[in-house]
C-alpha cells in the first residue's frame, strides 16, 4: 500500500526553494507512480496498491497567525494550493489509481459549517482540521481517517481491518 500525498509544501509561490512548479509537480506525481507500475523500474511492483490523497487547503488567516512576522513567511494561497489539488486528481485518474479529494473534503466542511453557523474560529473553520493553516490537526486526521476507510469500502474491501486475518 502507497498513500502518495504531496502538495502542501510544493504549492508554496515559486520564490520558496521547496516550492515546485505545476509541471513539476504533475512530473512528480507520475514519476512517483510510474516507479511502482512500470515494469523497467527497479521497484516495480503491480501488486502494490497505490492511494493518491491531495493536498488540503490552506487556512490562511491560520498561516498568517502562527508563523511571526519577523520569520520569513511561507506565503501560501489556497487558490495555488486548490491548483495543486485538481493536478493530484487528474494524474491518478491518468494512472488509474484511486483518489481521495482532501481539499475538496475540508473546504466543503468549513464552507458548511461557516454557512450554518456552527463555528466560532477566528480562523474560518480551518482550524477545525489543521495546526498551523497547512498540516493536518488532530481533527484533519480523523477525517483522512474515515475518508481512507471510505475510499477501501469502495476500492479495496479485502483490505479493511475485518477481512484481514
Amino acid at each position: 500500500m502507497l498513500f502518495i500525498c504531496l502538495g502542501a509544501n510544493d504549492a508554496r509561490l515559486p520564490s520558496k526553494s521547496d516550492s515546485a512548479t505545476l509541471e513539476q509537480y504533475k512530473s512528480n506525481m507520475r514519476a512517483i507512480i510510474s516507479l511502482l507500475r512500470d515494469p523497467a523500474s527497479e521497484y516495480y511492483s503491480p501488486k502494490t496498491r497505490i492511494l493518491v490523497i491531495t493536498p488540503p487547503p490552506v487556512g490562511e488567516l491560520l498561516v498568517q497567525s502562527y508563523i511571526p512576522s519577523s520569520v520569513d513567511n511561507p506565503i501560501v494561497f489556497n487558490n495555488r494550493t486548490r491548483l495543486f489539488a485538481e493536478m493530484a486528481k487528474q494524474v491518478a485518474r491518468e494512472a488509474g489509481v484511486p483518489s481521495i479529494d482532501l481539499y475538496s473534503e475540508i473546504e466543503n466542511r468549513v464552507r458548511e459549517e461557516q454557512t450554518t453557523g456552527k463555528w466560532s474560529s477566528t480562523y474560518d473553520g480551518y482550524d477545525n482540521y489543521l495546526v498551523d493553516g497547512v498540516h493536518l490537526n488532530n481533527g484533519g486526521n480523523m477525517l483522512l481517517y474515515k475518508l481512507i476507510l471510505t475510499k477501501f469500502k469502495a476500492v479495496w474491501p479485502e483490505m479493511l481491518p475485518k477481512s484481514l486475518p
